[in-house]
């Protein structure tokens, strides 16, 4: 009798000792992802210009897993339509002759882990930068009105679209913004699938 209720008590205690150990190994795997995600970013903020906001038609109350995954593949594809008509926009076909002109684009989507709060929807922070324009309010608000028509034209995209100049020193704490998910368990928060990157920044 005693023998049963010391081995209920100590395969009790081991799988609460098991449980804690998961969830601090899953803590500690994600402050190591966030910091190494961090420190990545902060490589080229310097080099961006503009942080820019877009907000879609998609809704994340009560979805499933699934549903969201098909979600934020759909604003992916969204997404990716964006970047390469909004590289022509700033570049024409220089970036395809010339891959120094090709501009810098950091996307996070956030939302994908947030199916509790209603009236939220899937929206998009972006770092833009290495243009061949100087950040001036007539340059900004220009890429504004053409990011917005871009936007709109796609199958997701509304006409709330913000874009806002980094102004110097700026830079990393909008990086830090837009990979803050990271930290909270959302390590997918940053689109590498839509992240495009000079390689001449790579290499330096």
């Amino acid at each position: 009798m005693f023998e049963r209720r010391w081995i209920k008590y100590f395969t009790f205690y081991v799988q609460r000792l098991n449980r804690c150990m998961r969830t601090q190994q899953h803590y500690l795997n994600t402050a190591a992802y966030a910091e190494a995600q961090t420190d990545y970013l902060n490589k080229f903020s310097s080099h961006c210009d503009y942080a820019i906001t877009l907000q879609t038609t998609l809704h994340t109350y009560g979805t499933t897993q699934r549903t969201m995954e098909q979600r934020q593949y759909q604003l992916q594809a969204n997404l990716r339509i964006l970047r390469n008509k909004l590289n022509r926009l700033l570049t024409g076909n220089g970036y395809k002759r010339n891959e120094k002109y090709l501009p810098l684009f950091i996307a996070a989507i956030e939302g994908t882990t947030n199916n509790h709060s209603l009236n939220r929807t899937l929206h998009i922070h972006i770092a833009l930068g290495n243009t061949g324009h100087k950040a001036t309010e007539q340059t900004r608000s220009l890429l504004e009105d053409g990011i917005r028509q871009i936007w709109q034209a796609t199958l997701i995209g509304t006409k709330d679209v913000r874009v806002d100049r980094l102004e110097k020193g700026t830079e990393s704490r909008w990086m830090s913004y837009i990979g803050k998910e990271a930290g909270k368990g959302n390590t997918g928060v940053i689109d590498y699938s839509n992240t495009q990157i000079p390689n001449h920044l790579l290499q330096a």
